[in-house]
């Protein structure tokens, strides 16, 4: 007899004490009398009232199982409004804040405490919660919101540690009640960082860039934001200035600014503008307060980066752009050689002024460093500012530099990481002659090369790279394209997020394969999560965004986006098909017709249907969402038909002697689906074609047209089980009553 399962559904709520570190820093011996009273006061008494367990505690933490969703949130919402009545009249510094997450999942019992994906879930929701919120999952909102009166806030899918799957997540508050603040802004240390060595030399005379007394009147205004702010604490960074003066060093100051960018983007609990979006303002005069308000971000870090011989100076700031002031302002001075430790301590010193607590693989992350050899970082750093550029010419340009970089230091893992994307860009956009006169091939060969160099190292972007493999190689059909394929590129995706959860590169890949997967509103979510963390984005972001809406048959907006990205940037030929086949679609033929000229101009008009025919879009659908690949060629092809062919000049060449003619007038009548319906009864004559090819292709006609071809239907059920067109012709009336049956409905 089996023994019963310790594993049941339950609600969880996790609590944990925002800024627990800061508060016992500098009154611990209060902190813990008050935590005991909130424990004692609030918490057993409501956990106990709504029918509850405390689970798991922590010292600053608890772990409260309950029976319902209902009973979890009223306690949740009980507990947030009694302590922020406790803490009236408490000043800011001192007051106790709990964040909470609700979920509801599956929990394992190891004695007293839970176990399990439920309780993961839970506990990575309260770390997006804001100090006196609560963040609650999908399952929990679906529960518990006919029976409670709150204020529901949609975050959307977030993408959380170790857990696989994005989780829906939404803000609960009461009815009413006033937003939390996301972050608190702190006085500037007082004094030099030290440790590794660092700053030795200069610890005796350095002076601190204080923080002025008085505001900055260089506010940012929310009503000028270009985006709405994040739920979490949101940040940008500006390039730092090169202030070495005449012999210049603006390598260093730039590659210093964009290790910044990537060290603080693996910070979970802040959002990071991607230094694609940064770079754009590279040398310009702006303020902080217009960074924030173009980025939509509240929080900018700027400064400078000075080299002199062998040691070098940064000044560096962050700015709560909301009022003016600084939250945090430091200098340092040093060797050159311990630069990169400098970088990373600013990083973690951000994460400190702004309470944002790290775990250890974040920690780790951003201590790591990638390369300790100047020069192999300065190379990367000329590669790099040409990668970003988006463009064949510069992409080659890059490869060299990114070359010079793993030379100079072999073990070099971003480098190498880069080094292998510069080979695979030239596969993926097609258009792209990369090596020109060299075999496609070649680029393919130092690919792997490179990836299996990469795969050595731990860098968030190895994990990007094998999601595209996964997602574009041409392995279809061979146990990677398919679903498998799929589940991978998404367990990859996963992880380079859960690495570096500001990468927009990684959201995009998430994107790409949920779309792939016939998940496209799912994959859009992501997509615009990576453009949103990329507001200056290339331009194949905008293709998988378009792509989404295509899976989705919104013609309409897939193509106003299309049209509109490649009037911002003309050249980007990569658009071109997608555009041509919605336009198509969309009936739009003069317009798709120009689209596919614009996308072939350069080549022989003679070559046009074949490079239609063989075109190979970067997205490839997979399992029940494979009809989209065909639906995509057919737009296009209907795209690529000759000027002025229309339905009515089609039904006249059906009425030809010509086999040929009538063959390819049916295959042509085919492609524009349900507008062909005048043509049915020609279509339907020629179901007694003496030529089986020409019987073939009116079958299949009548079948795309749909329930407007229920006139043939006894034609094609007298031709059903004779040979190949028997076949066909049984296919296109199973299509027709299929229809028929949807438009009832």
């Amino acid at each position: 007899m089996k023994s019963p399962s310790n594993r049941r559904l339950a609600a969880i709520l996790a609590a944990d004490v925002a800024g627990y570190s800061r508060l016992t820093a500098a009154d611990e011996e209060g902190t813990v009398s008050a935590l005991r009273a909130i424990r004692s006061e609030v918490i057993e008494p409501l956990t106990e009232q709504y029918g509850g367990r405390i689970a798991n505690t922590a010292g600053d933490s608890f772990l409260i199982e309950f029976r319902s969703a209902v009973d979890a949130l009223r306690a949740a919402l009980s507990i947030q409004d009694r302590l922020q009545e406790r803490n009236a009249g408490v000043s800011e510094d001192r007051a106790v804040q709990l964040r909470i997450g609700l979920n509801v999942g599956d929990v394992i019992s190891n004695g007293a405490d839970i176990l399990g994906d439920g309780v993961n879930v839970a506990a990575r929701l309260e770390a997006l919660a804001e100090p006196g919120g609560i963040t609650a999952s999908l399952s929990t909102v679906s529960y518990a919101r006919k029976s409670i009166t709150a204020d529901f806030i949609p975050m959307g899918a977030q993408m959380v540690k170790n857990i696989p799957e994005p989780v829906e997540a939404y803000r609960v508050r009461a009815s009413g009640q006033t937003p939390q603040k996301t972050a608190r802004a702190k006085v500037p240390r007082a004094g030099l960082a030290t440790g590794a060595g660092i700053l030795a030399a200069a610890a005796a005379g350095a002076l601190l860039w204080t923080a002025p007394k008085q505001p900055n009147p260089d506010r940012a205004v929310a009503a000028r934001m270009a985006f709405p702010l994040p739920d979490i604490p949101s940040v940008a960074v500006l390039p730092l200035a090169d202030a070495t003066g005449e012999t210049g060093n603006a390598m260093l100051a730039d590659g210093f600014s964009e290790d910044l960018i990537t060290d603080l983007s693996r910070i979970s609990g802040l959002f990071v503008i991607s230094g694609n979006s940064s770079f754009a303002y590279h040398g310009q005069q702006i303020s902080p307060a217009q960074f924030a308000e173009e980025m939509g971000v509240r929080y900018v870090v700027d400064g400078s980066l000075r080299r002199t011989g062998s040691a070098f100076r940064t000044n560096i700031r962050l700015t709560d752009t909301s009022s003016g002031q600084l939250v945090w302002a430091e200098r340092f001075d040093g060797r050159l050689e311990d630069i990169f430790s400098v970088q990373n301590r600013i990083a973690l010193d951000i994460a400190k002024a702004l309470d944002l607590p790290l775990d250890n693989e974040e920690r780790t992350g951003i201590e790591q460093v990638d390369t300790a050899t100047i020069a192999a970082r300065e190379a990367f750093q000329q590669g790099w500012a040409l990668y970003a550029r988006f463009n064949e010419a510069d992409n080659l340009a890059a490869i060299p530099h990114f070359e010079q970089a793993v030379s100079l230091d072999p073990d070099y893992g971003r480098a190498w990481a880069f080094l292998a994307m510069a080979h695979l860009r030239p596969h993926i956009f097609l258009h792209w002659n990369a090596f020109a006169g060299q075999s496609s091939q070649m680029h393919i060969g130092l690919f792997y090369k490179y990836l299996k160099e990469t795969s050595k190292h731990e860098a968030p972007l190895v994990h990007v790279i094998r999601a595209i493999v996964r997602l574009n190689l041409n392995d279809w059909g061979q146990g990677v394209g398919g679903s498998r394929g799929i589940d991978e590129a998404r367990q990859e995706a996963a992880r380079a997020i859960a690495l570096q959860p500001s990468d927009p590169e990684a959201h995009l890949v998430m994107g790409w394969a949920l779309i792939a997967a016939g998940k496209p509103q799912e994959g859009l979510a992501f997509v615009r999560a990576a453009m949103r963390l990329d507001p200056k984005h290339p331009s194949h972001y905008t293709l998988f965004e378009a792509a989404a809406l295509f899976a989705m048959a919104d013609y309409a907006q897939a193509s106003a986006l299309l049209r509109a990205e490649l009037k911002r940037t003309p050249g980007a030929k990569e658009l071109m098909p997608l555009a041509a086949s919605v336009l198509a679609l969309q009936g739009r033929q003069r317009d798709a017709r120009a689209m596919v000229e614009r996308w072939h101009s350069g080549n022989s008009a003679a070559s046009l249907p074949a490079a239609v025919k063989d075109y190979f879009f970067i997205l490839r659908w997979t399992g029940a969402s494979q009809h989209l690949n065909r639906r995509l060629t057919e737009g296009l092809l209907l795209a690529a038909l000759p000027p002025g062919t229309t339905v009515a000049s089609l039904r006249a060449e059906l009425s030809l002697a010509d086999a040929s003619s009538q063959r390819q007038a049916a295959r042509s009548l085919s492609l524009f689906g349900p507008a062909a319906a005048p043509a049915v009864p020609e279509l339907t004559m020629l179901l007694q074609s003496p030529s089986a090819f020409v019987r073939k292709e009116a079958a299949n006609t009548l079948g795309s047209i749909g329930a407007s071809a229920a006139p043939a239907l006894a034609e094609l059920d007298a031709l059903a089980g004779l040979g190949l067109v028997g076949k066909r012709a049984a296919l296109a009336a199973e299509r027709i009553r299929r229809s028929m049956a949807q438009e009832e409905l």
